[in-house]
């Protein structure tokens, strides 16, 4: 039996959208690829969490109450977080170009567009940055097949 999410959950999702600068076509395309829903009032907690994932590998930042005890240094080690961010937007950029998934693809990627090692990010700057870049590509994309697909007869 779904259980569906709370309404504090539907609100946080609306708040992504808001924050995002989602339109009302892109909202409904993220709803029904993350979530196979058309509305988040129907979002059980598996496509509820499959859409803040989404948003949040999209620029999405939950405000937390606590605070960070040590501070990072940019220099350290990418971090678990910042992979599976790079993972599902690798991912998500597949949707429109398939060979995104391919390693020659996302080490060509990663050589040419942005300057890192081919075996990826060293260090978190270099995550971040990688991030954002993807972050704006997997945009890019999705606006444009929400255009190539309002018109399809044009």
């Amino acid at each position: 039996m779904a259980r569906w999410i709370s309404k504090e959950k539907i609100a946080l999702i609306h708040v992504a959208k808001k924050e995002l600068g989602w339109s009302e076509e892109v909202y409904r395309h993220v709803l029904r690829d993350h979530g196979g829903v058309e509305s988040a009032a129907d979002l059980d907690e598996m496509g509820f969490d499959r859409v803040i994932k989404h948003a949040k590998a999209m620029g999405f930042w939950i405000k937390r109450t606590w605070k960070q005890e040590r501070p990072r240094d940019a220099g350290d080690l990418p971090t678990l977080a910042q992979l599976e961010v790079i993972e599902h937007l690798w991912t998500d950029l597949a949707e429109f170009k398939p060979q995104a998934l391919a390693r020659n693809f996302q080490r060509g990627f990663m050589t040419k567009v942005l300057r890192l090692p081919a075996l990826g990010p060293q260090t978190r700057a270099q995550a971040n940055k990688l991030i954002q870049v993807l972050k704006n590509r997997v945009k890019q994309e999705t606006e444009k097949h929400v255009r190539e697909h309002r018109n399809p007869a044009a």
